[in-house]
């Protein structure tokens, strides 16, 4: 019988997902979909493959050369509003 894979964090169960993922690169706010990953069941931790983890490094190389799906608005609100 297989161990079941747990979480790092919490020790919870891990299960196969397909997820999205948001990158913060300087300024500038990504969005990748639809991605594989094993997430905690427990508190929601993703975990790439070292694969997948790869492929993002590199897409994040060449990102803007990339024609994106679709873009959408993102309101941005600063700190000083956040913490009144």
């Amino acid at each position: 019988m297989k161990e079941k894979d747990l979480c790092d964090l919490c020790g919870g169960e891990l299960e196969h997902k397909i997820v999205d993922i948001e990158l913060h690169i300087q300024k500038e706010l990504l969005i990748c979909e639809d991605l594989p990953a094993d997430v905690c069941k427990q508190c929601g931790e993703k975990y790439f493959s070292a694969e997948v983890s790869t492929k993002i490094d590199e897409f994040v190389k060449k990102y803007k050369k990339e024609k994106p799906l679709r873009y959408i608005p993102v309101p941005v609100f600063y700190g000083d509003l956040v913490l009144k």
